[in-house]
């Protein structure tokens, strides 16, 4: 796993990138908290891979709705194609930890490699990515209201309780008349 890096001087507090950057640790410090737990503890592990899950999640769409947007024009193709892959990549990763309990197979498997994954993303991101955005004299400070303003909303959605549902309203038959839907296996 990779270690912390210290902010450059050039970034702001509470902007864009020091809040990024403190995502990156807070994730870090999740991986290494449920590495630390011993494998009996199911219910602590599961807990702790929910909330990394939703941590990375929540971190993913603040960065391709405002990060990666505010790189778009000053960074290389290619490394904003590597990153989309590696996020695409996670969430992979994440969708089959949601399927996934302490104990299976391979649940301790999946959580490491989506900490790899995650590493050399984090990586790549701190030390390609961010010095892009630190040298374009954007401004840091406003990127990072914005990402606080969209991570307030982002969480009260997710805080939210599910919508209700009207017992009384019909609903579309016309799938579970046609019958089950065949299973195609997937390639192994």
């Amino acid at each position: 796993m990779q270690h912390f890096h210290a902010p450059p001087q050039s970034e702001a507090p509470g902007g864009l990138l020091a809040q990024l950057r403190a995502d990156h640790a807070h994730v870090r410090a999740l991986f290494h908290a449920f590495a630390m737990l011993d494998p009996a503890e199911e219910q602590q592990r599961a807990r702790l891979v929910d909330e990394l899950c939703q941590e990375l999640l929540l971190h993913a769409m603040l960065e391709e709705e405002l990060f990666y947007p505010a790189l778009r024009a000053l960074a290389d193709d290619s490394l904003l194609e590597d990153a989309a892959l590696e996020h695409d990549s996670a969430h992979e990763l994440v969708n089959q930890l949601e399927t996934l309990f302490p104990g299976d197979d391979y649940f301790d498997a999946t959580v490491a490699v989506l900490a790899e994954e995650v590493a050399h993303h984090v990586a790549r991101e701190e030390t390609l990515l961010f010095p892009v955005l630190a040298r374009a004299g954007l401004d840091d400070v406003l990127l990072g209201e914005r990402l606080r303003a969209r991570r307030m909303e982002l969480e009260a959605d997710l805080a939210a309780p599910p919508q209700g549902i009207d017992g009384l309203e019909p609903r579309d038959l016309a799938p579970a008349l046609r019958g089950p839907r065949e299973r195609r296996s997937r390639p192994r």
